[in-house]
């Protein structure tokens, strides 16, 4: 009698006990290699807590963003393209001065930072944040 060689094989098996033990290890490997991106935001260096002085207001230029993104330079406004030479202007006439920056409730943010760009762009030392 003759018995069929494939019937007589045993099918192998994989053991799969260890399989979750490495699954985790490649896990923490991937986890430990990789760097993440962090979000920077606006670096801006603020002063000591309690520190006041008194500012005249002609050292003060205040920047007004409205919620349609149009900005104000000390009540007129001035085009994103046209700011940079504007604040430059400023700065070459009173180099210490302070620019507040103030926005709508619904200006957007890009708008907002866009605006601060500008200011580091220029050199602007003194920049305030209004509320």
């Amino acid at each position: 009698m003759l018995v069929d060689e494939d019937k007589r094989r045993e099918e192998p098996d994989i053991p799969q006990g260890s399989l979750a033990d490495i699954s985790f290890l490649i896990l923490i490997f991937f986890m430990v290699s990789t760097t993440i991106n962090m979000d920077k935001g606006i670096g801006l260096v603020l002063p000591p807590q309690g520190e006041q002085k008194e500012i005249y207001k002609d050292k003060i230029t205040k920047i007004m963003v409205d919620p349609r993104g149009k900005v104000l330079v000390n009540e007129s406004q001035v085009s994103m393209e046209r700011l940079p030479n504007r604040l430059t202007e400023i700065i070459r006439s009173k180099p210490d001065m302070i620019f507040s920056v103030k926005t709508h409730s619904k200006t957007k943010y890009q708008d907002y930072v866009d605006v601060l760009d500008v200011l580091k762009k220029v050199d602007a030392e003194n920049i305030s944040i209004a509320q």
